[in-house]
């Protein structure tokens, strides 16, 4: 296990986006220069906000194709999940929801009953992982993790928090597995608090700011809310808190191993690609929810 402490090498702010109903994100990836780091393809944070009752939106039925979605919730909760294969789940705090696009899917992301008639917090992130070349028409896939599968421990004083979603980190597995090895932890330190985490085998790495601030990597650069601090390619991630706690994901893997191009919902590798995926769904091809 190295012993050496990554550099940040470059340091980003993420853009504010509307999307779905009419929701506000803050969108880390893509940015200018940036198409990914290791599989993750797109990061949003939404939240948190703090809905009136009947006034709750999500993003209602759309197509997703050539990726994977990853959606978890800092805290609140309340959103369902349904899709063109009949799945229906609903994501509360602490949880995890994956579904691989592949060849095409519909999903719908709104609001279930409870949050839509009594309000509440949402506060969460979704990532697109990418699919490599070989794998853009796999058959469509969903899996959903409610908090208490997500391996979560803190260190004996309890200044620091983690929850590992996806990859592997000593005896701990994160319960999302796919190509690219992606990699993606959630951290909570305590003001003044500090830690490493050793990110062995994982290629790419970047720090995201969810709320709080603090310093990063060998240099101790610092970090505010919305900005991704990328890390150079080998050693451990370091992480203090500032004058508060800070909330920060950290994520990485496996670089790209071709070219990608982009629609909307629609990630490929061609502008042919691009264009069937189009047709399919016009075409009815991923087929619809049930309502």
């Amino acid at each position: 296990m190295s012993t050496v402490l990554r550099k940040v090498s470059r340091i980003t702010q993420a853009q504010h986006v509307i999307e779905g109903a009419g929701f506000e994100v803050r969108r880390a990836i893509p940015a200018a220069d940036l198409d990914a780091i290791g599989p993750f393809i797109f990061v949003d944070h939404f939240g948190p906000v703090e809905y009136a009752p009947g006034k709750a939106m999500g993003a209602p039925d759309h197509p997703h194709a050539g990726i994977e979605t990853l959606t978890y919730f800092f805290g609140g909760g309340g959103m369902r999940h349904r899709d063109s294969l009949g799945n229906v789940s609903t994501l509360q705090a602490g949880g995890a929801q994956w579904m691989r696009a592949g060849r095409g899917i519909v999903h719908d992301e709104s609001p279930d009953e409870a949050l839509l008639r009594d309000g509440g917090l949402v506060h969460g992130t979704q990532l697109w992982i990418n699919l490599p070349a070989g794998h853009k028409m796999d058959e469509p896939q969903y899996k959903a993790f409610d908090a208490a599968q997500i391996p979560s421990w803190s260190e004996p004083d309890g200044s620091v928090h983690y929850r590992l979603i996806a990859g592997v980190l000593g005896e701990r597995t994160g319960p999302v597995a796919s190509f690219g090895n992606p990699w993606l932890m959630h951290l909570t330190l305590q003001a003044g608090a500090r830690c490493e985490v050793a990110l062995d085998g994982v290629a790419e790495a970047a720090a995201y700011v969810v709320s709080g601030t603090g310093v990063f990597g060998r240099e101790r650069r610092a970090g505010a809310p919305g900005q991704l601090l990328q890390f150079d390619a080998t050693g451990k991630a370091l992480l203090e808190a500032g004058d508060g706690d800070l909330d920060v994901l950290l994520l990485g893997g496996d670089p790209l191993d071709a070219p990608i191009v982009r629609y909307g919902p629609f990630v490929m590798n061609t502008q042919r690609q691009l264009q069937q995926a189009m047709q399919d769904y016009q075409q009815g091809r991923m087929g619809r929810i049930a309502h």
